[in-house]
């Protein structure tokens, strides 16, 4: 599933929404966002007041697979395999 973020919402809120989305699931049913990425290096790293990021970060998050791409689209994904990575 796709799912394009807002410019005004911060990237570890738009990535839950995103993932309670695609597994049909409330947010606050989630686990903590925390205890897959660090949330603040997140929300840093694609801060639109600070231009746009031609970069990937993908994780696992709950039973899916994120990878966000730049500073807008967010990707998810059934989690397979265990994987992290950050590209620039």
């Amino acid at each position: 599933m796709e799912y394009t973020r807002h410019p005004d919402t911060r990237m570890t809120v738009a990535v839950a929404e995103a993932v309670s989305s695609f597994e049909n699931r409330e947010p606050t049913e989630l686990a903590p966002l925390y205890d897959a990425v660090d949330t603040d290096a997140l929300d840093r790293l694609f801060d639109t007041a600070n231009g746009d990021r031609d970069c990937t970060v993908s994780f696992a998050f709950s039973d899916s697979h994120v990878t966000i791409e730049s500073s807008e689209r967010i990707v998810v994904e059934a989690e397979t395999a265990p994987r992290s990575a950050v590209t620039e």
